[in-house]
């Protein structure tokens, strides 16, 4: 069987497919479980008890989910010290023989 597993917001937060005697067994605190399958992009469970059912995200609610973009390695902001920061410079000025 495949079930849904959701926060009390409605966001589905994994999918499982499990036999019904291990269904309960997927759950942890403060998670819901339903029978079925979605999109946990693109749906959300709504409504209580057996008028719970799963309907389509509004494009703005999909767009607020959305990761920031991944800032690559080189554009990272790294941090260092100032002892590390003096090293680095004793170190370009040995290299530049000054």
């Amino acid at each position: 069987m495949n079930y849904l597993i959701y926060n009390k917001k409605g966001k589905i937060l994994r999918t499982v497919q499990c036999p019904p005697t291990m269904r309960d067994k997927q759950v942890r605190k403060g998670e819901f479980i339903m029978e079925g399958t979605a999109d946990d992009v693109a749906q959300k469970v709504v409504g209580r008890g057996k008028l719970r059912r799963v309907v389509d995200k509004t494009s703005e609610e999909i767009r607020a989910e959305e990761p920031s973009p991944e800032i690559s390695f080189d554009e990272r902001i790294a941090n260092i010290n100032n002892q590390q920061w003096r090293d680095v410079l004793n170190r370009i000025q040995v290299l530049e023989g000054s």
